[in-house]
């Protein structure tokens, strides 16, 4: 990608703050302990190169330790484990589609989450990872929580907590029209790049459900299991079309489709 070289440092790996910040002296170890590495992310330059790949996630985004016994990166939801955030692939673009055999999926907090994948790849990357694309019913359970609410946070929506009301289509941005071809080319790697589009994993704090599993709703479509093809939860222009919130859900593909809005979460039992 071209443009200036900016970056956000962050005081610790995972560190939601986008600044370095000064905790002070320790106290607790040894004088001459160094201070933990920062973690530097990137900011994306202002325009984007379509020919690149660029791999905006660093090597020290690191999964979070596992709740009530889920490997790392997962939350526990009654019988099964869900990834808190939507999954990321080592050493692929999240703006390309990742290959016919995608390494293993992860989910890292402030990583840009993989988009361009199908859901036949999406399987292959969980199963890679040891783990699996959830059923729809699980998807829904996790999305819902206990309560069984139409939004991650609650029965009522609440317009800018979640990544999921972008005011213009990215492709009528980026090609400068509104000519029906545009939506012929939403597999073009520059449409994620551009401004308020796609978010790293976590960066809405209110977008949360009650078991702490985050990004449901918008940011990205997330594929489940259904053979036939079905992602859930809508993305980052529209949660409304095809329901509401956690219930919204597109059948109209198979699962050898992809675009810009396709993403993807893992499960294991």
């Amino acid at each position: 990608m071209r443009g200036v070289a900016l970056f956000v440092v962050l005081a610790a790996c995972g560190d939601p703050a986008a600044s370095t910040v000064d905790a002070g002296p320790l106290d607790d170890g040894p004088a001459d302990q160094p201070d933990a590495p920062a973690c530097v992310l990137p900011v994306a330059p202002t325009t984007c190169d379509p020919l690149a790949h660029p791999l905006p996630n660093p090597s020290c985004l690191a999964e979070e330790p596992g709740t009530g016994g889920c490997p790392a990166g997962m939350v526990r939801i009654e019988t099964f484990c869900i990834d808190r955030y939507e999954a990321t692939i080592d050493g692929v673009s999240p703006y390309w589609n990742p290959g016919a055999t995608p390494p293993a999926a992860h989910a890292r907090k402030d990583a840009v989450p993989q988009a361009y994948i199908s859901g036949a790849q999406a399987a292959a990357s969980c199963a890679a990872a040891g783990k699996r694309l959830c059923t729809d019913a699980e998807w829904l359970r996790a999305c819902r929580g206990p309560a069984q609410t139409t939004y991650p946070y609650g029965n009522t929506r609440m317009p800018g907590v979640c990544n999921d009301a972008r005011a213009t289509h990215p492709a009528v941005e980026y090609f400068g029209t509104t000519d029906p071809v545009i939506y012929t080319m939403l597999g073009h790697p520059c449409l994620d790049q551009l401004p308020a589009s796609l978010d790293r994993a976590g960066a809405n704090p209110g977008c949360v459900t009650a078991e702490g599993v985050f990004d449901m709703m918008g940011n990205l479509h997330e594929w489940t299991s259904a053979a036939a093809g079905t992602f859930r939860g809508g993305f980052y222009v529209d949660t409304v079309a095809n329901g509401n919130g956690c219930l919204y859900a597109t059948t109209a593909h198979d699962m050898t489709y992809s675009d810009y809005s396709t993403g993807f979460r893992c499960c294991v039992d």
